[in-house]
């Protein structure tokens, strides 16, 4: 009876695996259906318990009118090229996985932006994102095949390069500043010749990232104690890097990113930019450049979002530079995925925006609104940091990030990632 009862288990098991494979036991996927929507907001719920497609909502930014293609709305994706190799993926927000370049140009992002390393492989680099100049060439041709302007960061290092940390690459640690002035030359040109050999090009360039305390420590660092003779060599570094992306890309825009530019400095008497005096010290020495770069992170400076414009309108006024905001961001969920714990933690929720998707998309209204506002249209873009980074089983990429990227953790465009295109006032969204 047993031995009965078994074979006709197995018997219908063989049928049923028979069905599958013949997808009859199925109906065809429909990602536009009802079934799909639901799935996706249950995902969505799985972050932030609040959300809710009938209420989650992306006002019009009227600021905008008439600057849908001059207005840079930009995701970095340095990372995405190494995140996808290590076996993630990224999803549409119908589900369907999609190179991220065509989701986000199909949710209204028209920039994206992409850092390079000068050795990552090097003694003092580092594996995060493998960034050399195929891997970066490669995510250049994808952004151009979807029609996005591409920002292109230099960090001069082989590791990231932030205010605390402006190392000198590896190869380059024995020479002299002479020698490292025809370094920065060099590398420059021969990265954007590289570049336009493949029948590519750049729209904007980063020449140093983040940069208020100089770049390529100690003999491009600002010396606070003497500014004159440190401003000299910053500038001739800088100098270098301009004159090379003017020979193979005149029309690309240079862009020299503080992290500073846009935070507020207060007295009882007045206020004004932490950052502008660094640009004060370029003009003074007519370093070659077009726009002013600025990290914006407020739960880290407390520099309120609508003082973003009237920031911006000093630059006009003091050396008539647009600015860009280079890096923002803002977290979506308290969720964690990886073995890294978030940056970004509940002390850092900022009044007015809970840690929601609905939070999050309103913080970037915010923030482009308010540069979108300044005077003359002096405020030109903005870019949204991390965006890609979400977990990937490259131990090197864990992330702290991923609960400030505009994706889920299993890689699905957030709903977030839409307030790029629903936010363009009128008929403008196409």
């Amino acid at each position: 009876m047993l031995k009965n009862r078994l074979t006709a288990l197995l018997v219908a098991a063989l049928i049923m695996l028979t069905a599958c494979a013949k997808g009859e036991d199925r109906p065809p996927t429909d990602h536009s259906s009802s079934s799909a929507v639901s799935q996706m907001e249950s995902i969505y719920r799985k972050y932030d318990k609040t959300y809710s497609s009938g209420s989650f909502s992306v006002r019009k930014l009227t600021a905008l009118s008439g600057r849908k293609d001059s207005f840079i709305r930009g995701v970095d994706i340095s990372l995405s090229s190494a995140i996808c190799e290590s076996g993630a993926s990224y999803g549409s927000p119908q589900g369907n996985r999609e190179p991220i370049c065509g989701i986000l140009a199909d949710s209204g992002v028209n920039a994206v932006r992409i850092r390079l390393f000068h050795d990552y492989a090097s003694p003092s680099g580092t594996p995060c994102g493998r960034l050399d100049t195929e891997r970066v060439i490669g995510m250049i041709k994808e952004a151009r095949q979807y029609g996005l302007q591409v920002i292109l960061d230099l960090h001069y290092s082989d590791t990231w390069a932030d205010p605390g940390h402006q190392s000198v690459p590896y190869a380059w640690k024995d020479d002299s500043y002479e020698e490292l002035k025809t370094d920065v030359y060099q590398y420059t040109r021969d990265v954007l010749a590289e570049i336009k050999g493949r029948a590519l090009s750049v729209d904007f360039l980063q020449i140093g990232n983040e940069i208020q305390g100089g770049m390529l420590f100690p003999h491009g660092q600002i010396d606070w104690e003497n500014p004159d003779e440190s401003f000299d060599r910053l500038t001739g570094l800088l100098e270098q890097g301009s004159k090379a992306a003017r020979e193979i890309f005149p029309g690309c825009r240079i862009i020299i990113h503080t992290a500073n530019g846009l935070y507020r400095w207060t007295n009882e008497n007045d206020w004004g930019s932490a950052g502008l005096f660094f640009y004060q010290e370029l003009e003074k020495r007519s370093l070659d450049y077009d726009i002013v770069g600025a990290s914006f992170y407020p739960f880290e400076d407390d520099t309120p979002i609508p003082c973003i414009s009237g920031l911006i309108d000093l630059y006009k006024e003091a050396i008539n530079k647009p600015v860009m905001i280079m890096e923002t961001s803002y977290a979506y969920t308290y969720e964690w995925n990886d073995l890294t714990d978030n940056i970004f933690y509940r002390d850092k929720e900022l009044a007015g925006y809970p840690v929601s998707f609905q939070g999050q998309t309103d913080y970037l209204l915010d923030v482009m609104e308010a540069v979108a506002s300044a005077k003359q249209d002096n405020g030109i873009g903005v870019c949204w940091w991390g965006g890609e980074w979400i977990p990937n089983r490259d131990r090197n990429m864990r992330t702290s990030w991923a609960n400030q990227a505009l994706f889920t953790y299993e890689g699905i465009a957030s709903p977030t990632l839409s307030a790029f295109k629903k936010c363009l006032p009128d008929d403008r969204q196409e």
